[in-house]
């Protein structure tokens, strides 16, 4: 990776582990404080809010594309927000309409507070996609993580002092997302202008074929969430799964995504790159950044399985000891996120060089492999059925976007020697954390040494064994 977008991946990872910092910390405060069958009912409600705000991601998505393209932005700016005031306005009115229906389906009396919710979280995701279509994407992940601290503060505060349930967990997530779409409006380099016919048809044109990948992302995420609420719900549930097993579930989920957030920065810094080489057809110069991108999108996630193996469910006892049940669903789910991380390296670069066609056919195929994967697998193995579903559709996923880039620009460069690397220092690292754990006692202390003593071997030995990697990451040192 060149040294611009190397740099922007460090900032907006470095801001990414502040937003897991704080949010990390509120997760375990509510389940300390709420049980595990509470965090679930929240879960519930952030499942149902993902899938409503599909629209409005859709649009900030439309938004993030036609921008970094570099001409008319601030009109393809203006006439993105006003489609996603309308279109939330709609969906507003509807929610509080049919409150009842609402609050049978999360399980709460939430639906105003959900209301809010739906519309905080689409002025937020357009929030984040302006900075991102205008190159500020340090800026928008600073932002996220204003947002997370926010919301942790006002979750931890509202339990502290007022001893409020999930109904007050729901409204301090449509406060924080409030104040944080404001304050990331306020920092966006760009000036609204005048729109024009045109400006609302070129967005529209994107977003017809983004929205399916946004709900890529949602199934990706939640799917299995509402699916074991569904069948819990129904008569059909063979293998039902409690509230509480929907909550070490998404405390497992949590933990894995942790591993994820390299690959996110990535993703999040080549799009804009991407976007500006793919006017110009300039696909050497993709095939250049997607080989760098690719390269680091498991550095973290591929040692993470093998540590999980080890010590999974010691690690998760953090939320408490009945929290050591999702140890295997946590191996599962790390797996489920490299295999996504990989494919989403693929679409994004597909989505860029202004192909949403084609990334909307590998999208459409994933849904429905998601959505029928969960059906038949949480019917018959429960939470178990859901974490391989999730797995098994994020590989589809991956097989299918590397096809659709290879028809488009050539088969991709994927560093397989640098990836071999990453798996041997893993496996080495495994047999040192077997080996540790052998002589130190079993507790969640110990448990914590282990882990940093693996992430040293591993550490040690990738620097050791990849030239390429020990150069990048010298390169980022200052002096």
């Amino acid at each position: 990776m060149s040294t611009r977008p190397g740099k922007t991946t460090i900032v907006y990872f470095l801001s990414q582990v502040g937003t897991t910092l704080a949010g990390g910390i509120a997760t375990w405060y509510i389940n300390n404080e709420l049980g595990p069958g509470a965090f679930g009912e929240y879960s519930i409600a952030v499942a149902f809010l993902f899938w409503l705000n599909i629209p409005a991601s859709a649009l900030g998505d439309a938004v993030k594309k036609r921008v970094s393209e570099g001409t008319e932005q601030g009109s393809f700016l203006t006439a993105g927000h006003a489609l996603n005031l309308g279109v939330h306005a709609v969906m507003v009115a509807g929610i509080l309409a049919f409150r009842g229906q609402v609050n049978v389906l999360v399980g709460l009396e939430v639906a105003r507070y959900f209301a809010a919710l739906v519309a905080a979280r689409a002025l937020f995701d357009l929030a984040l996609s302006s900075l991102r279509g205008y190159k500020q994407v340090g800026t928008s992940g600073g932002l996220k993580t204003f947002e997370q601290v926010i919301r942790s503060s006002i979750h931890i505060g509202t339990l502290f002092f007022l001893g409020v349930g999930v109904g007050g967990l729901v409204l301090g997530h449509a406060t924080a997302m409030f104040l944080a779409a404001a304050v990331g409006l306020a920092l966006l380099d760009g000036h609204p202008s005048r729109p024009r016919a045109r400006h609302f048809t070129g967005l529209l044109e994107y977003a017809r074929y983004a929205w399916l990948g946004t709900l890529k992302t949602r199934a990706f995420a939640w799917t299995d969430v509402l699916v074991m609420r569904g069948l819990s719900l129904s008569i059909v549930g063979l293998a039902a799964v409690s509230k509480s097993e929907i909550g070490i579930y998404k405390v497992a989920w949590t933990v894995a995504s942790v591993l994820a957030l390299v690959s996110i920065a990535i993703k999040q810094t080549l799009f804009p790159e991407f976007s500006e080489l793919g006017v110009d057809e300039d696909y050497e110069r993709v095939h250049h950044f997607l080989n760098e991108g690719l390269t680091y999108t498991g550095i973290f996630a591929i040692p993470g399985i093998f540590g999980a193996v080890a010590v999974g469910g010691k690690l998760l006892t953090i939320f408490g000891p009945e929290y050591a049940r999702g140890g295997t669903i946590l191996v599962i789910l790390i797996a489920s996120r490299l295999l996504a991380a990989y494919g989403e390296q693929f679409l994004n670069t597909i989505n860029a060089i202004d192909r949403p066609d084609v990334a909307f056919r590998v999208n459409l195929a994933y849904v429905g492999a998601n959505v029928s994967l969960n059906l038949v697998l949480v019917s018959l193995f429960g939470w178990y059925g859901a974490a391989f579903a999730t797995a098994l559709a994020a590989l589809t996923s991956l097989v299918l976007g590397a096809y659709a880039l290879t028809t488009i620009i050539g088969s991709p460069d994927v560093p397989y020697v640098e990836l071999g690397i990453q798996v041997l220092a893993a496996v080495v690292m495994l047999g040192a954390v077997l080996g540790l754990q052998r002589t130190l006692p079993a507790t969640l202390a110990w448990t914590l040494v282990v882990i940093a003593g693996g992430a040293t071997v591993y550490g040690v030995l990738l620097a050791g064994l990849s030239p390429r990697i020990r150069e990048k990451a010298t390169g980022f040192l200052p002096g």
